[in-house]
């Protein structure tokens, strides 16, 4: 869709608020939904539809295996291991800084005030539960890692406020709505996506937040966690090519996970090997210490690195 289409639903979505979804209800006012064409080409879908190919496809749900079990998982782009900006661990293997992380969201713990039933055909936004707030999205930039992977921070010691009546964090650092910034933080795998090609129905990892008033969508895989030298927990995978010349992984690439998600060892960061497989291997999990299973990949034979991927997944 063209930047001016775009501009124009967004204008829609603001002018739909009079009419559908909380226009009267107190706190800050509803101006829509974000504009998520300068987004990083991460949180955009890969996958073109339509008789030209040149639209873009919702965002689609991948499968793959951990274990010899397949799991679904929605693919949220790719850093080739060379990126400057890619931090080492003690294997000198490529890992994400968490220095690399620019937004923070806030969570509200403490509840809100239930208004109205949502109803999917009328309404803009819920009124039972209060959306996170983020302070940035990120858009694309040349010079810096751009990563789905948040600050969480949580806003406590204040009166039950509507729900959703939060949806700016200038308001809420003003004192519109009372309380206090929590010490203490958090890092969580947030996406912020293009609503516009936001999968529906939305599935478990799929929620809602705010941005200056404006709504958007986020495919949440949870905490993550950070190791003593600063970098994301990190999980292997192999990615099956399907021709030695391929340069990177995209949509309906073939997968093998280290972890399912909930697993010990899984983690929304992925650190990718790479391995064109042998006729007729039908590869369903990673085997780290051989003799190895014919449907495990040994992964002592395992060396190209190719780089660092995101996936959302919830626990299955």
């Amino acid at each position: 869709m063209q930047t001016k289409q775009k501009w124009a639903l967004t204008l829609m979505m603001a002018l739909g608020a009079v009419s559908c979804g909380g226009s009267a209800q107190p706190g800050d006012p509803y101006r829509g939904t974000i504009d998520a064409s300068g987004l990083d080409s991460k949180f955009q879908p890969h996958a073109t539809c339509g008789s030209n190919k040149r639209d873009k496809c919702p965002f689609a749900v991948q499968k793959a295996y951990s274990g010899g079990t397949e799991f679904s998982y929605f693919y949220l782009g790719f850093i080739a291991k060379d990126d400057k900006n890619l931090s080492k661990d003690a294997q000198q293997r490529p890992a994400v800084p968490a220095s690399a992380v620019k937004i923070t969201a806030y969570d509200f713990a403490e509840g809100c005030k239930t208004g109205k039933e949502y109803d999917v055909r009328t309404d803009a936004y819920r009124e039972d539960t209060q959306y996170s707030v983020f302070d940035g999205l990120p858009f694309t930039n040349t010079s810096a890692l751009v990563v789905p992977l948040v600050k969480v921070k949580s806003w406590s010691e204040m009166p039950q406020q509507p729900c959703n009546a939060i949806k700016d964090l200038t308001s809420l650092k003003e004192g519109d709505f009372g309380g206090k910034e929590a010490e203490g933080e958090s890092f969580a795998f947030r996406a912020i996506i293009d609503t516009t090609y936001a999968p529906y129905p939305p599935p478990a990892e799929l929620k809602s937040g705010w941005y200056r008033g404006l709504q958007l969508a986020y495919f949440d895989s949870g905490a993550v966690t950070v190791d003593e030298a600063g970098n994301f927990k990190t999980m292997d995978a192999v990615w099956l090519k399907a021709a030695a010349a391929d340069k990177a992984p995209v949509y309906n690439s073939r997968f093998v996970f280290q972890a399912r998600p909930g697993g010990e060892k899984w983690s929304p960061v992925v650190r990718v090997y790479e391995l064109v497989p042998p006729a007729g291997t039908n590869y369903t999990s990673l085997c780290y210490d051989p003799p190895c299973a014919a449907d495990a990949i040994d992964m002592t034979t395992v060396k190209t690195l190719s780089g660092v991927m995101f996936l959302a997944s919830s626990p299955q």
